[in-house]
């Protein structure tokens, strides 16, 4: 299997580039798997993946049980903590919402890159709310305050021959059940809620998107696929498949996807990215910086671009100024 080399999302790519030469000589004789694989939690959310790759959740999943604590303002924003359950465990976030912004806000789940905690994806996070945005960003598992230890890729693909549901997944899970969160919530348009995400964030926003319609677009920054070539072994094929943002982003159309991308980019190379944008089906945008003071992730020269991409996503600039409802 070939796995372009320079995608270093928490060290996944260079375990996905030995995971199927590794499980190709070394299948464990105690696992058996079949060609779909169901897990159902103790809360009737069950996942699939199905032979062609695809991860899929219900769609009718239940209401979010969160709890909601005062973190801190700005002159413009105030900003809370957010504990809310999924799979296992609580997810820990912060949301960020203007003082005063439009009568039904635009909502946006933000998922930071690989180790990144919801603090340091804060600065993004205010900048998109001060637009006038309803933000929500996480810890990931394994990150900050939410438990969990991520597990090697060569584990997780077991627990996925074992019928158990693997930590690459419950990630998008998590994803999910953030914007039920902000789908619930009185102060967001339904009808405006996207997904951002940055590097591994927005690898897991564009299979979260694709799994889930209601979903009105996609914003990607600093991200690719894996553009792997399939190997001789069916389960890794399907395992690796279901985690590759390249599998999915054709599924985002009608939808609108973003994508921007540094030119300077020293872990995903622009070529990475363009190939996953050239995957992507129309309507689609790409918005490219040089700025050689940035190496990952969001730039400060991206501001402009983020600001159009919004408008063109959610019309975040079309907004009617009143108080905002706090519960």
């Amino acid at each position: 299997m070939k796995i372009r080399k320079n995608h270093l999302y928490f060290g996944i790519i260079a375990a996905v580039a030995l995971v199927a030469v590794f499980f190709y000589y070394n299948s464990p004789k105690e696992s058996q798997t079949t060609e779909k694989n169901t897990i159902k939690e103790e809360y009737e959310n069950p996942w699939q993946v199905d032979t062609n790759g695809y991860l899929s959740y219900p769609l009718d999943r239940e209401n979010v049980m969160f709890n909601r604590q005062n973190y801190g303002e700005t002159d413009n924003l105030t900003i809370s903590k957010i504990i809310y359950q999924s799979k296992n465990g609580n997810i820990y976030g912060l949301l960020v919402l203007p003082k005063s912004a439009s009568d039904l806000m635009p909502g946006i789940v933000l998922l930071p890159g690989a180790g990144v905690s919801k603090e340091s994806e804060l600065k993004l996070a205010e900048k998109m709310a001060e637009l006038g945005a309803a933000v929500i960003t996480i810890d990931q598992r394994g990150v900050g305050e939410t438990d969990g230890t991520l597990p090697k890729i060569e584990e997780d693909y077991l627990n996925f021959l074992k019928g158990q549901e693997p930590y690459q997944h419950l990630m998008v899970y998590d994803a999910l059940r953030a914007y039920d969160l902000l789908h619930s919530a009185p102060f967001v348009d339904t009808e405006r809620i996207i997904i951002a995400g940055e590097s591994l964030g927005g690898r897991i926003a564009i299979i979260a998107a694709a799994i889930d319609r209601n979903i009105k677009g996609v914003l990607i920054i600093s991200s690719s696929g894996f553009d792997f070539e399939e190997t001789n072994d069916t389960k890794v094929n399907t395992f690796l498949q279901s985690i590759d943002s390249d599998h999915y982003i054709a599924q985002i159309t009608p939808r609108k996807l973003v994508m921007m991308h540094n030119y300077n980019d020293a872990i995903i190379p622009l070529s990475s990215a363009i190939m996953t944008y050239q995957k992507a089906q129309q309507p689609k945008q790409f918005v490219l910086v040089n700025d050689t003071s940035c190496s990952h992730g969001y730039c400060d020269s991206m501001y402009g671009g983020l600001v159009d991409s919004l408008d063109y996503l959610v019309g975040i600039r079309s907004k009617t100024l009143v108080s905002v409802p706090v519960r």
